[in-house]
């Protein structure tokens, strides 16, 4: 899928802050919100108090970065439009770790995902205490186990005859001059 929604305007993306479908969702509501305040306007008496909706960070990321005018008509109706064909086609990981990631960290595996898998790629993050380091991925047709439980399991074996090695070797002399308990 190309950045563009309409013919006549190219998109340059979505800002990294715009995570998951929750996100896009937020914005398309947001989108309506703004596109109902302005008609409200257009039909209010002349001379009436007029009160724009207040925009969120997301949205004034998401405008700054496409160069967007949210007075336009036609600006929003072509905002509108990309979202909606991003929420139709963008590719959606779902990834779980064991704690909830930090928003840099989100940011930054934002910057990868976007840079090396799709410019456009959603993702759902989700929580898996059992997990205990590392994370899971899932797309609409692959699983992936990052997680270090599936990386011991793998190395069973390696584990177990080394705990062994450990438990059946001879303990250490005591240290010579070192005080007994009595």
């Amino acid at each position: 899928m190309e950045h563009e929604a309409p013919k006549h305007r190219k998109f340059a993306g979505l800002p990294l802050s715009v995570v998951g479908p929750v996100d896009l969702g937020r914005l398309l509501r947001e989108i309506e919100t703004i596109d109902n305040a302005l008609l409200e306007l257009e039909l209010r008496k002349p001379g009436s108090e007029a009160k724009l909706p207040k925009t969120s960070k997301l949205m004034d990321e998401l405008v700054e970065l496409n160069k967007l005018n949210l007075l336009q008509a036609a600006d929003r109706a072509d905002l509108k439009k990309f979202l909606e064909a991003v929420k139709q086609q963008a590719p959606v990981l779902h990834i779980s770790f064991s704690a909830d990631p930090t928003p840099s960290f989100l940011q930054r595996l934002m910057k990868y995902i976007r840079q090396e898998i799709h410019p456009l790629a959603l993702v759902t993050v989700g929580l898996q205490p059992n997990i205990g380091a590392g994370c899971v991925v899932r797309t609409a047709n692959k699983y992936f186990d990052f997680s270090l439980g599936k990386r011991l399991a793998g190395n069973r074996e390696l584990l177990m005859s080394k705990l062994r090695e450990h438990v059946t070797a001879p303990a250490a002399p005591a240290a010579q001059g070192a005080p007994h308990a009595s």
